[in-house]
């Protein structure tokens, strides 16, 4: 049976998933949506719920079709329903409703080394980037505030390209997350534009470190900057200050130098 009906139950919980955080909050799930995202997801292990194909994208994508089949028996959807589920302009016609991931589970601080830590970042594509570039540079995992924009959204899921399936994550109070980790031996650095923290030239970093990224406007918290008890800074010409995504990156890249060994407990 082909779903052509928008009143559909699952048609209709997969719109109200991709709007409403709250929604995947109340239910434990989330979407993914993507040829190559929902490839991702059944290669990862994630528990799915309900899976729709296009009757366009299951002929022209016969191999991910067959793969999904395997995995999760996904129910044949008219293009219309593709189209109206859809959170992108061109839909690909491949979509899983999903378990919440259980990657919190995953962050032990004692085997964890490397950590990125986000302060109340708002913009979901620099998460999802962040995520991305974190499980590209074999960092251990990140930690989010709680006011942080929601991993879960469209914008995340799309924007890490399958590393949130991956990547240990948890979402925490930082002031407390910071003070477990420092008693587990961890140094925590919070980032900030300040010439008067340490220079990210002069610093070589511990085996088991963290560096704080903040807020897209406001920068790193006081309380938080006070938890973390050291400051760094990325020496910068003319412009004021670097996206969010783009200094997660640059400390990434300088944390994994340092004679690193990955040790996520996966």
């Amino acid at each position: 049976m082909i779903i052509s009906s928008r009143k559909n139950p699952a048609v209709m919980r997969f719109r109200e998933l991709n709007k409403e955080r709250k929604t995947r909050d109340a239910l434990g799930l989330f979407n993914i949506e993507g040829v190559r995202l929902c490839c991702e997801a059944v290669r990862n292990g994630v528990e799915t719920v309900s899976a729709f194909v296009t009757q366009t994208a299951a002929e022209k994508y016969p191999e991910a079709y067959k793969e999904l089949c395997e995995a999760c028996s996904p129910d044949l959807i008219t293009d219309d329903i593709g189209s109206y589920i859809s959170d992108t302009k061109s839909p690909q016609g491949m979509f899983i409703t999903a378990k919440k991931l259980d990657n919190t589970a995953k962050m032990s601080t004692i085997e964890c080394g490397r950590l990125i830590l986000l302060d109340g970042l708002q913009d979901a594509g620099n998460i999802g980037t962040i995520i991305r570039t974190c499980d590209a540079l074999g960092m251990s995992g990140a930690a989010l505030s709680p006011d942080c924009a929601d991993i879960y959204s469209p914008k995340v899921v799309r924007g890490a390209m399958g590393s949130l399936f991956r990547l240990p994550i948890t979402v925490t109070p930082l002031p407390r997350f910071i003070a477990d980790i420092q008693a587990d031996g961890y140094e925590v650095y919070a980032a900030v534009p300040d010439r008067n923290a340490q220079n990210i030239d002069d610093v070589r970093f511990p085996e088991k470190c963290a560096v704080i990224i903040g807020n897209e406007g406001n920068g790193v918290s006081g309380e938080v900057i006070k938890a973390a008890g050291k400051s760094i800074y990325i020496p910068i010409e003319n412009a004021e200050s670097l996206n969010a995504a783009i200094a997660a990156a640059i400390f990434c890249n300088e944390l994994r130098k340092t004679g690193f060994t990955d040790k996520r407990n996966l």
